[in-house]
């Protein structure tokens, strides 16, 4: 029992760190078809998190991220 108490704190503490791995959505309208996010689908940028209603918005914002200017999130919301 011992054993197992450290063993899951770990693994506790992994995916959290896994899931707060660059901060909060920059965005909060999908930049490929203007739906509301979902944050388990982002991209890391050098502007920030970027995140997408879909995989399929976020593959296609992968191909060509030009293509899809991202529009930030209002101040204070």
């Amino acid at each position: 029992m011992k054993a197992i108490l450290p063993a899951l704190l770990l693994a506790i503490i992994s995916v959290t760190a896994v899931f707060a791995k660059g901060g909060p959505a920059i965005n909060d309208k999908c930049p490929v078809d203007g739906k509301a996010v979902r944050i388990i689908y982002r991209i890391f940028t050098e502007k920030g998190n970027v995140a997408f209603c879909c995989v399929e918005c976020m593959d296609t914002y992968e191909k060509n991220p030009a293509r899809y200017p991202v529009t930030p999130k209002a101040p204070g919301s």
